[in-house]
């Protein structure tokens, strides 16, 4: 398997003296990417296939005019992941850390926020459809790879069409749904992994029908980590005629874990395989499901109409025991999410302004969710509950964007977003209610823009105001001085240039403020906590390089530092520190080679700096990593693909993540990662 690194398709052709003509447009309702120029600011990794022609629809990620990478097909079918959020780990500037406990699998950062799931700081999205649960933490794990068409992540704080977690940027993952193709995937390798994967699409061009069958086995790299996963999905969208496209997905995924615990240093060093015997009976369930409605249509050539209404549950049955000490818990998600989503765009050159196009979106979602605790011995629970808490949230959103080419060099974006909330939080224990923490109206205006000096060679700049919200009790009143939502203001410059048709590279440089930026305390209360004001601030450097026709050399370089700027009179000994869970730095390269068509070689590694694991930076920093990989692919023939794939290459001892447990006996924890690992995979398509 091979990484492809390449640029927009518009600026693979930088260099000739016509645009790229677009291709036939599809019959089907496929249509999120319209076609671009050279003036947008994306980069891709593998085959993005697009659906050009069609100059309707929403506004698509790369019309956004901030940092967006795209990783395509090519990329990602042939990927190999317990936890499908760990696809992001190629992702420029994004970090994932691997937890390895049961249901609590993986969560990604970027632009300076912790992995530990403490801050809802990332709005991740299924075609189209929010996949965050309560807290904020993003959840994939309904998807395997086989079926994902492309993956879109906008980094920065100027992105008007999400509010709720979209605090420093958002991930949308598109699934295939038309085409006529059918693909079996097998995979098996180290650890007792077994994966298949069956995808059947059939298109007549009127009705576009995908069905996804998917299971992953792996008994582990740690004892006591086996893991099953299992996802159904199918895809029956409908064209009514030209102007009007009707789709339903549905979509299942189980999935059964066990969790080995966290390790001391000295445990991790003399045996980093084993768990640790009071969580021998830890793990957990979890069952998602989803449907939705998508509908589109066309007024005209130049006004169109997108509508998607979803219900989907998620619910985690969770335990765990974090010390000998200490009683083993059952901890209970039930989550129920409902929402629409309706989005109406005009496009049009008769105005006077070439390239303009306005757009309004609306979008409304109630979250029902039922958290319960329990005392268990070895899974058996007690028969009243310690914690028993039933909450209600309302969401609204709206907003206005439009967009310009006031001149042939300079394209301009402007948004503003309002946001509110509603709800309550019922603690069935203490038999009391509570109200939201209401802030009324939150206002978030938004401006891009991108000169385009010469065919190529681009100029942008953004700013964006998001927010954030206390998450589990600390959404509503239960504090004497409530968390107000807090206000993060960011703004970005880079350049993006591709001087030759061998070379192209981004470089840009951001900073957001948070004006009371809110985590979850990890004290078993449930409640978040004010940490004050924050700055982040980095900046990002990708570079491809491609001197030979089969050759490929590409590398990405992310710094993120984070500050406490003003944590408040309570925390003067905070000021000035970093913020925890927060690598220095995240890094990818490789090298890609080609030598005859059906055989694709790519060698490349991932880099990850330390963090600080306490508020006060007390503790001295941890983390740091390098791993080495290799993916082989042959194709045997038009219709048969083989993969080898080489993880950790070179063998590294490291923790795919470490925390600070200052409760119950505190202590530093660390969860050893996958040891090198041997995978083998056939891919048949008919």
């Amino acid at each position: 398997m091979a990484t492809l690194l390449l640029v927009w398709p518009a600026l693979a052709a930088s260099q000739s003296a016509e645009p790229p003509q677009p291709q036939q447009p599809s019959p089907t309702p496929f249509r999120e990417l319209p076609p671009e120029g050279s003036e947008d600011t994306s980069l891709s990794l593998g085959e993005v296939v697009e659906v050009q022609g069609r100059n309707v629809g929403p506004l698509s990620s790369a019309e956004v005019l901030t940092s967006v990478n795209l990783l395509g097909r090519e990329q990602l079918e042939q990927e190999n992941a317990n936890e499908p959020l760990e696809l992001l780990r190629r992702a420029p500037a994004v970090y994932v850390d691997t937890y390895n406990q049961g249901v609590i699998g993986s969560e990604l950062g970027i632009r300076g926020f912790s992995t530990q799931g403490d801050t809802a700081h990332t709005k991740l999205l299924i075609d189209g459809i929010p996949s965050n649960i309560h807290v904020g933490v993003s959840d994939l794990k309904a998807v395997f790879p086989l079926e994902i068409e492309r993956m879109e992540v906008v980094k920065g704080t100027n992105d008007p069409r999400y509010g709720l977690n979209n605090v420093a940027g958002n991930v949308n993952v598109y699934t295939r749904r038309s085409g006529n193709e059918r693909k079996v995937r097998l995979l098996g390798g180290s650890f007792g992994t077994l994966e298949p994967q069956v995808m059947a699409g059939f298109d007549n061009g009127r009705l576009a029908q995908t069905y996804v069958a998917a299971y992953r086995h792996a008994n582990g790299y740690r004892a006591n980590s086996d893991l099953d996963r299992l996802a159904l999905s199918g895809k029956w969208f409908l064209t009514l005629n030209e102007r009007s496209r009707v789709g339903l997905i549905l979509r299942g995924m189980n999935l059964e874990a066990q969790a080995p615990g966290y390790l001391t240093l000295d445990e991790a060093r003399l045996d980093p395989i084993t768990s640790v015997g009071y969580a021998n009976s830890d793990g957990g369930k979890q069952r998602n499901l989803h449907a939705s409605l998508h509908f589109d249509h066309d007024f005209s050539s130049s006004l169109s109409w997108s509508l998607k209404a979803y219900g989907q549950g998620f619910r985690r049955n969770r335990w765990v025991r974090f010390s000998a000490e200490s009683s083993q818990q059952e901890r209970i998600e039930n989550e129920k999410q409902y929402g629409a989503i309706s989005v109406l765009t005009l496009r049009t050159d008769e105005l006077g302004l070439e390239g303009f196009s306005v757009e309004w979106g609306v979008d409304y979602q109630f979250q029902d969710n039922l958290h319960q605790r329990y005392l268990t011995r070895e899974r058996e629970r007690a028969e009243r509950p310690v914690r028993d808490q039933a909450f209600g949230l309302h969401t609204f959103g709206s907003y206005l964007q439009a967009r310009a080419w006031p001149l042939d060099t300079l394209k301009l974006v402007a948004a503003l977003r309002v946001d509110g909330l509603a709800g309550h939080f019922h603690d069935r224990l203490k038999a009391k209610e509570y109200g939201i923490n209401d802030a009324g109206p939150i206002w978030q205006p938004k401006l891009s823009a991108i000169f385009t000096p010469l065919y190529g060679h681009n100029l942008y700049a953004n700013y964006g105001r998001t927010f954030q919200t206390g998450v589990g009790i600390g959404a509503y009143q239960t504090q004497a001085e409530p968390l107000v939502p807090s206000l993060n203001d960011g703004w970005e410059v880079g350049y993006k240039s591709s001087p030759f048709s061998w070379l192209t590279g981004r470089v840009s440089y951001w900073q957001q403020y948070a004006s009371n930026e809110v985590r979850l305390k990890f004290d078993n209360s449930g409640d978040s906590e004010n940490v004050g004001q924050t700055m982040r601030r980095g900046f990002d450097v990708e570079l491809n390089l491609q001197p030979l026709e089969p050759l490929l050399v590409w590398g990405t370089f992310s710094r993120h530092v984070s500050e406490q700027v003003e944590p408040g009179p309570a925390f003067p000994e905070r000021k000035g520190k970093e913020l925890n869970n927060v690598p220095d730095f995240s890094a990818k390269a490789g090298v890609d080679y080609r030598p005859v068509p059906a055989l694709r070689t790519s060698l490349w590694m991932y880099a990850q700096g330390d963090y600080y694991l306490d508020k006060e930076n007390a503790l001295g920093q941890y983390g740091d990593y390098l791993t080495l990989n290799l993916d082989v692919s042959y194709e045997v023939t038009s219709w048969l693909q083989v993969a080898g794939q080489v993880k950790n290459l070179l063998g590294t001892r490291y923790s795919s993540s470490i925390w600070y447990r200052d409760f119950e006996g505190s202590a530093v924890l660390y969860n050893p990662a996958d040891g090198r690992s041997f995978y083998v995979s056939t891919t048949a398509t008919f």
